[in-house]
């Protein structure tokens, strides 16, 4: 887990890491290689060939490795990679970068703190008895800034331009788009629309919602005073989880030479509508851009409309009622965790027929993956009854 959490950090400060112990570690053990390589005499061997050559070309496969293949970009864009991570860290690694009972690490169903809600429940992670007892939060951001943000930490490099990487990021994104999938399989977690971590079936499941554009209100105590007097997302939290976001640092920001606002066009604001539309509705967001009065975005299309009846927007402390005492929601978590099961069911079954007659290999592969994902799931349940 320590190994994780550090590559994790790098990660946060570039897209392809050079300066990392990883490397460092490489380049003396590349170098020591050539070294002993040349003077020693006779070279000890394996198979013909030199065991310093063995180790200088494993030095420069692992530092290739870790600077290019395990990142974000490639892991998150490049499906077969993706694929394989997944199954890597949950068999190979024998699941030693998860830890469950804090809900963070990673294994075969995705980075786990990035796990949509409905998914904590469904795989039992989290069960409704906690969630109907916890103080759950989840943070919120404009979807054109988000989409900024989302380009900065999976582009491929400075020469990929903001209206190509949409481009592809749309069509990495065909299968929740075309049948709403959100396997980690088949969508890579940051994909994922805002409010599938906060809403299931229409109705909102974590107790608060906060905008991040108002979580400057809460730098200081006298600025969360303050704040608590107006009408913002912050003056209905719980105070357990104010106090917990007073003065909390942005930590993983990077330092970018325009402003979100300029990366757009007509095309690329038609993109981030046509993938997170949802978000702008529920979460109460300007589809147009203030800073950029010459863009006008699209009329919502009737989809779009269809959708958003189901949805009741979201609430700043869903547990509490009028008189402000606290709700239990515990038989809608239950019904949330039987229906995440239900519908990947019924999802799998569709998809195995689906690739059995398409002779797809790959999808029916994620369709068997995700299978036994329930499976060990209900399994585990079966054993606590017992």
């Amino acid at each position: 887990m320590s190994y994780f959490f550090m590559r994790y950090k790098q990660l946060e400060s570039a897209n392809f890491p050079i300066k990392t112990k990883e490397n460092a570690a490489c380049a003396v053990l590349l170098l020591t290689s050539f070294v002993l390589h040349q003077y020693l005499d006779p070279l000890p061997t394996l198979y013909g060939t030199s065991v310093f050559l063995y180790l200088a070309c494993i030095s420069i496969f692992f530092s290739l490795f870790t600077t290019f293949i395990a990142t974000a970009p490639v892991i998150g864009r490049i499906t077969p990679v993706h694929r394989w991570y997944l199954w890597f860290v949950h068999y190979p690694l024998a699941r030693v970068c998860e830890s469950i009972p804090w809900c963070t690490g990673t294994n075969k169903h995705g980075y786990i703190m990035h796990l949509t809600a409905p998914k904590l429940l469904g795989y039992g992670y989290v069960t409704p008895n906690q969630m109907d007892n916890m103080c759950s939060l989840a943070i919120v951001r404009n979807p054109y800034s988000r989409m900024v943000s989302i380009y900065g930490y999976n582009r491929f490099g400075e020469g990929e331009s903001f209206p190509s990487f949409l481009r592809r990021w749309k069509r990495l994104m065909r299968h929740y788009l075309e049948r709403g999938e959100k396997e980690e399989w088949y969508t890579p977690c940051h994909l994922l629309p805002m409010f599938e971590y906060t809403h299931h079936e229409g109705k909102q499941i974590v107790q608060s919602v906060v905008k991040q554009e108002e979580l400057k209100l809460l730098k200081t105590r006298d600025g969360a005073k303050e704040a608590m007097k107006e009408d913002n997302t912050i003056s209905d939290l719980p105070d357990l989880v104010r106090d917990a976001l007073l003065g909390m640092p942005h930590t993983n920001s990077r330092k970018t030479g325009q402003k979100w606002w300029d990366f757009y066009d007509e095309e690329t604001m038609k993109l981030t509508l046509e993938m997170y539309g949802m978000d702008f509705e529920i979460f109460g967001y300007e589809r147009t851009i203030k800073q950029r009065p010459d863009l006008v975005p699209p009329k919502k299309d009737r989809g779009l409309c269809m959708q958003m009846a189901k949805f009741n927007g979201f609430s700043r402390n869903s547990l509490r009622n009028s008189t402000g005492a606290r709700v239990s929601q515990r038989d809608f978590y239950g019904s949330v965790r039987s229906s995440v099961r239900s519908d990947a069911d019924i999802a799998r079954s569709r998809t195995v027929k689906q690739n059995l007659m398409e002779g797809n290999k790959d999808e029916l592969l994620g369709a068997l993956v995700r299978f036994r994902v329930f499976s060990e799931v209900a399994e585990e349940d079966d054993h606590k009854l017992e």
